[in-house]
């Protein structure tokens, strides 16, 4: 291929850069051979021997940290000359390289272009964006052992031996990218035999219907070397980095922003970022309608709702009532799951929308950016416009929604409302912002209320593209008969009441026969696709790839067998990520737990997952967090040593991120493994260091050791006891306000008391929490401060009987003291 024709086949949006040795000698840098040379030269060896031997034999003479001095030595005064000046001038989907060196950041830093930097599995705690990422497959000089890192260049044969433990996500990132696009080689000789594997692998999907290419780009074009490639199925190109940039100039390739193709006035609000992860009511009201797949189980759509195709809830107007009032600003709308919360609220921003309202849902499967709303907020108030954002399922996003509400909470009046859903159990237990107590308004929602089936049974009769779904058996019905079997027989469950419509059998009879008649590779895909869904996950076609070993064609065919049963939808067209789920979460939960109820099964598959787990892709790292977190993933093995083992699975691929380690942490203290606890502990805050959690699960363990210790002297136990009580209260005041810090304080603070009569700590503990529901406003907070005096009242002690006076503590607390 000729440099002109590779220049008019890529798009750079499209493309990941693959860089070897090559690309850097232009900027002085030493090829591998000569820092071999150089290596060698100190050990008085021979210097055409391979890198990583010399490497190895002269950390096992020098030390690593001699080793590190020296590769940095020959790489820290380098300056980016040649066509890398010239990479930040296109939009690259993403650059890798093999490289140690700092060049093409530096390059980028020149020309004020942002760039995301990925040097190990350690570097991977924060999603892929929109800003271009840069994976350094084989490490970083500014980041080796040698100079106190937690982990290492790749360039002796021990690292090599090591490379699983530090750069197995950077190299499923480039995996991701190559099976979804082009991917151009420059400067790279293919000697590394992960990169040859992954190369052959892509190619050969090819003849499967994979439409990704892979260029080869070489200087010295050698006919029977090239043959070799191209019997792989990898095209090659004579040229080099400056060839292919200059090319692309010229046809004027240099990309501009994405363009947003929306007409509704909304969008002059948004940034091309926030055009891209949110839908505009308005834009979404005006698509087409799908009632089948609606009253399949899918929650309603906006066209659904503006077409008529759903029932207004009773809730609907008591969330009407909240919004006119001064607790209107944030929303909360609870339930357990197939209620109709994401419905209802949808009718509700609906409502806004055509009231003049400027109306958006955050799409879930990207993150929520807080600057940019906080941005749209400001624009809104400059033109003394209110306009509401819907974040559906928002416990995924809480830490982002909690910094959003509480900014707009800081302001008098906020012109950017903001709705939320949210399942009430994780709604219960999270840490909200006191904005949402204190200019917002809960709305739960559960049975269907008797208007509510009124209304159902109205829907059925008065619309034919409805009453034409419907069983037979349930139409023959009387008006009063129908509502009470609805009532009665689903127990007012939206969901239920849905399929209890079409058929006269349970739920679960219903989706199993379905499942039944599908072949079984539409089986597989099924309750795999499902079970992820279940435990908060995101799905989408590469990792069904990954899992099920299917090849591209055949995935097509399975996706069309599944029509009405799972769907695919776009997250990202640039990434080339399309999303699959199921029709609903109550049917993920309903497959999940009948096809996966075998151990063994859902232990291959949580393996599997983190096995090919890319987080450098906000939606992956979503699912290491699920595996983690929900009590479909991890938390449903029922063998403690399968659950310790998938924790450490995942702290290896995600070193870097605090929620493995503290789930590993908790179970451990949960099922008194207290020695375990306390390795991980002292591992968490090497890693991770200063730690809120962390910190707290320190407390606790030093809280159990002082119970079950056996045969140590009382003065002891209180010892431990008051150096549980230290740590702790070092966490209180070190971290902002947390719920869970204050009942540890408390639970420290019922033994000192129950067993060393000191009732101190106990008091501060519920002067804080009082302390704290006055400022934060949550209930759940007088809960676990009821529970705590409860338990001193069950072991025979009045709160307060002895020790401080809890007022004249709550003054000290509030004055510092």
């Amino acid at each position: 291929m000729k440099i002109e024709d590779l220049a008019d086949t890529i798009q750079p949006s499209r493309t990941a850069l693959l860089f070897g040795a090559g690309t850097s000698i232009s900027s002085g840098a030493p090829t591998g051979r000569a820092l071999s040379a150089t290596l060698a030269s100190k050990l008085g060896r021979d210097p055409g021997e391979e890198l990583s031997e010399v490497a190895q034999i002269f950390e096992n003479r020098f030390g690593r940290s001699q080793l590190t001095k020296l590769v940095r030595e020959s790489l820290e005064k380098l300056q980016p000359a040649g066509g890398l000046l010239a990479l930040p001038n296109f939009n690259w989907l993403a650059i890798y390289t093999t490289n140690y060196d700092t060049l093409i950041e530096q390059a980028y830093k020149e020309r004020g272009r942002d760039l995301s930097v990925y040097r190990s599995n350690f570097d991977v705690t924060r999603p892929r964006g929109s800003i271009t990422p840069l994976y350094k497959i084989h490490g970083c000089v500014t980041q080796d052992a040698g100079s106190g890192h937690k982990s290492s260049m790749l360039i002796t044969e021990s690292d090599y031996d090591d490379y699983d433990k530090y750069r197995q996500t950077l190299f499923n990132a480039l995996q991701t990218d190559m099976f979804t696009a082009d991917t151009l080689i420059i400067g790279q000789s293919l000697n590394d035999r992960h990169l040859k594997d992954l190369v052959k692998r892509v190619c050969s999907l090819r003849q499967e219907g994979v439409q990704a290419r892979v260029f080869l780009m070489v200087h010295d074009y050698d006919e029977d070397r090239a043959s070799l490639y191209t019997r792989l199925g990898v095209e090659v190109v004579q040229g080099d980095l400056e060839d292919v940039l200059r090319s692309l100039l010229s046809t004027s390739r240099a990309e501009k922003s994405p363009v947003h193709s929306s007409s509704s006035d909304a969008d002059e609000y948004l940034s091309t970022e926030l055009l891209l992860t949110c839908l505009d009511v308005r834009h979404a009201s005006q698509l087409p309608a799908n009632p089948v797949q609606l009253f399949n189980g899918t929650p309603a759509t906006y066209a659904d709702i503006a077409q008529g195709h759903t029932i207004n809830r009773a809730a609907l107007s008591r969330l009407e009532n909240a919004k006119s009032g001064s607790r209107g600003y944030f929303m909360v709308v609870s339930g357990a799951r197939g209620v109709g919360k994401t419905t209802m609220a949808r009718a509700f921003m609906l409502q806004r929308m055509k009231r003049g309202m400027p109306a958006w849902e955050h799409l879930s499967d990207h993150p929520l950016d807080v600057g940019a709303w906080v941005a749209v907020e400001a624009k809104l108030r400059q033109q003394n416009k209110d306009g509401i954002l819907f974040v559906d399922d928002c416990t995924r996003h809480l830490k982002s929604v909690n910094r959003l509400v509480e900014h707009l909470n800081s302001l008098t009046r906020p012109h950017l409302r903001i709705l939320v859903t949210a399942e009430s159990s994780k709604w219960r237990v999270s840490t909200k912002s006191r904005g949402f107590f204190s200019k917002g308004s809960l709305i739960k929602l559960s049975v269907l209320e008797r208007s509510d089936i009124d209304e159902l049974v109205n829907l059925v009769d008065r619309r034919p593209e409805i009453r034409s779904m419907v069983e037979s058996r349930f139409l023959e019905l009387s008006r009063n008969e129908k509502i009470r079997r609805l009532r009665d027989k689903c127990s007012a469950d939206m969901f239920v009441c849905l399929k209890n419509i079409f058929a006269n059998e349970n739920l679960d009879n219903i989706l199993l026969q379905e499942y039944f008649e599908l072949s079984s590779e539409a089986q597989e895909v099924y309750r795999h696709v499902a079970a992820i869904q279940a435990m908060s996950g995101h799905v989408h076609r590469q990792l069904i790839m990954r899992i099920l070993g299917i090849g591209a064609t055949g995935l097509d065919a399975l996706l069309n067998q599944l029509e009405g049963i799972v769907s695919e939808h776009t997250i990202n067209g640039k990434q080339g990520i399309y999303g699959w789920k199921t029709r609903h979460d109550v049917i993920a939960a309903t497959i999940a737990r009948w096809k996966f109820a075998d151990q063994d099964d859902l232990r291959a598959l949580l393996f599997s997952l983190i096995e090919g787990l890319n987080p450098s892709v906000y939606i992956e790292l979503e699912n290491a967090i699920a595996i983690a977190t929900d009590d479909w993933g991890i938390n449903r093995l029922t063998n403690l040593s399968d659950q310790i083992g998938l924790y450490r699975a995942l702290i290896e691929t995600i070193p870097g991120h605090r929620t493995p380690r503290r789930r590993l942490i908790r179970l451990f203290l949960k099922n008194d493994l207290l020695a375990d606890a306390e390795n991980e502990i002292v591992k968490a805050e090497r890693v991770l260091g200063k730690d809120a959690v962390v910190l707290r699960h320190k407390a606790v363990l030093t809280l159990r050791k002082a119970e079950l210790t056996p045969a140590i002297a009382d003065g002891d136990r209180k010892a431990m006891l008051q150096d549980a009580e230290g740590i702790i209260r070092r966490c209180i005041r070190d971290f902002d306000h947390d719920l869970y810090s204050y009942r540890t304080l408390g639970d420290i603070g019922l033994v000192l008391a129950q067993n060393h009569g000191e009732f101190y700590a106990f008091d501060d503990a519920i002067a804080y929490l009082r302390e704290y529901e006055a400022f934060n406003g949550d209930p759940e907070i007088a809960q676990v401060r009821r529970n705590l005096e409860g338990r001193m009242r069950a072991i025979g002690l009045e709160p307060y009987a002895v020790g401080a006076d809890s007022e004249e503590t709550a003054t000290k607390l509030a004055e510092g003291d």
